[in-house]
């Protein structure tokens, strides 16, 4: 009895010494305005982080829809070619296989020729023009980054040649240039006369792609909705119909 009534003592007396103890501070107001001011200095730094981050993903993924639109230029320039080589073959073996005997005089063939040499020497400088104007266009973007400079430049281009093969690819490049501005009404325009008029072009899937993204930027997200399933519709395997779905997932 004793001994339990010593034990209760001691815990009691234990217990008020702990009660009488002075309590410690966790941080006074000094340490919390330290932290408060150490997580703010981690807040905007990571604030800074993020918008440099941002900053390098928008210069890489313009950087990589140059040298996309670079690839393509290229690969379309090597059609062009193969095609022309082509066309002036199977001139050549028309031309071989008819018979001397079918020429109806020596002078006829001889003025026809020499109208016929003329003729193909205006239509190879006026494609030679074309070629050169165009050219100067797309360097204008990819070579010395005047987009400003780019987008008369492809104007008059489309305006100078209506019924060039490179059409399409001008109001695509005219289109890219400003939407770049943020030109969403003319940019739109561009890309919706590829989209319309050029069923068969190369760029039409990206213009699609384009006028979705305008479709958003102008909160007409159903819209950009249709233009999204219409590249999935009709370019299943094309890179513009993974893009496409990314920004539908976003939109669910």
């Amino acid at each position: 009895m004793i001994k339990f009534a010593a034990i209760s003592m001691a815990a009691v007396l234990s217990t008020a010494s702990w009660a009488q103890a002075p309590v410690v501070s966790v941080g006074g107001s000094g340490s919390v305005n330290e932290r408060l001011a150490e997580l703010e200095r981690g807040f905007s730094a990571r604030s800074q982080a993020q918008i440099e981050q941002q900053r390098q993903l928008n210069a890489m993924q313009q950087e990589l829809s140059e040298l996309r639109g670079l690839l393509e230029e290229q690969s379309y320039r090597l059609e062009q070619v193969i095609e022309r080589q082509r066309s002036m073959l199977v001139a050549q073996q028309e031309a071989a296989s008819v018979p001397a005997a079918d020429a109806v005089s020596a002078s006829e063939p001889a003025k026809r020729s020499g109208s016929e040499t003329g003729g193909n020497a205006a239509a190879s400088t006026a494609a030679g023009d074309e070629q050169e104007a165009y050219d100067r266009a797309v360097n204008l973007v990819l070579q010395d980054k005047d987009y400003t400079a780019a987008i008369p430049a492809f104007a008059r281009f489309i305006t100078q040649y209506p019924e060039s093969t490179y059409v399409p690819n001008a109001h695509y490049w005219l289109g890219q240039l400003l939407y770049a501005q943020k030109r969403f009404d003319q940019s739109k325009a561009q890309f919706a006369r590829v989209a319309e008029a050029y069923p068969k072009s190369n760029k039409r899937a990206d213009s699609l792609l384009k006028l979705g993204l305008i479709a958003r930027e102008q909160n007409a997200d159903a819209q950009a909705r249709q233009y999204f399933e219409q590249i999935l519709s009709e370019y299943a395997a094309s890179s513009a119909a993974r893009l496409a779905q990314e920004h539908l997932n976003t939109m669910k």
